[in-house]
């Protein structure tokens, strides 16, 4: 054979030889990245999924602090009565003491079930007046100024807190909850506590927001327009 036959089989041969070292090396280096990939905690997962994971969690406090002025975040998961704000640099998702607003989705049948025997009217009743209630909020959220007061409780297995929310109307302060009640959008129910700087109770506040419904019930506002409930006796008589 020629030697630059030679030569030229040889310059081949020894390529062919490099080429597969350099994917063996290629190769193990890969699998040695996929081994030591990082670990992504819980809270991380929910950061990157867009959850309600905040970077401090804060614990619980005897007395209320005040949130002034936070802004309202358009978020998937507000309804009437859980709103995403953000106050400074930071995010929370808060729940209201005291009511139980209308789902605004079927992520939950089997609250949307026990809503609709509650109000006596069809699931998708349900859906449509949780949405209308979101929607009502974030307008009047968006149009008022309003403060969250919160003892930073945390709604058990989650990373929501427990608030009272105030919103500045122009005829004066209202409570979000006793709106939700009023305009037939939610029911008395959830955690309760007692209400931050005011003389009444528990009970006072309970039977204040009965009444709302029993209002809201004789006008037929919000859900209680599409209820098959009867009018409170009181009213029936009167008619």
């Amino acid at each position: 054979m020629p030697l630059r036959s030679a030569l030229v089989n040889l310059a081949i041969t020894f390529a062919l030889l490099l080429a597969v070292v350099l994917a063996g090396i290629l190769m193990r280096a890969r699998q040695e990245q996929v081994a030591q990939a990082k670990k992504i905690s819980a809270k991380e997962v929910l950061a990157i999924m867009g959850g309600e994971a905040n970077e401090a969690q804060k614990s619980t406090t005897d007395q209320f602090e005040i949130l002034p002025s936070p802004v309202l975040v358009e978020s998937y998961a507000n309804e009437g009565d859980t709103l995403r704000v953000r106050f400074g640099m930071e995010e929370y998702v808060f729940v209201l003491y005291y009511v139980d607003a209308l789902e605004t989705n079927m992520d939950h049948p089997s609250k949307v079930s026990e809503q609709g025997r509650w109000f006596q009217t069809s699931e998708k009743t349900v859906v449509q007046m949780g949405k209308a209630a979101a929607a009502y909020v974030t307008k009047l959220l968006n149009e008022n100024l309003f403060n969250v007061l919160t003892r930073w409780e945390r709604v058990p297995n989650t990373a929501r807190y427990y608030a009272i929310v105030k919103v500045h109307l122009p005829q004066g302060p209202a409570n979000l909850a006793d709106l939700l009640i009023l305009n037939g959008f939610a029911r008395v129910g959830s955690l309760m506590t007692e209400l931050p700087g005011d003389s009444k109770g528990q009970a006072s506040y309970l039977d204040e927001l009965r009444h709302l419904d029993e209002q809201a019930r004789i006008a037929r506002a919000g859900i209680w327009e599409r209820s098959s409930m009867a009018l409170p006796v009181k009213q029936r008589s009167q008619q």
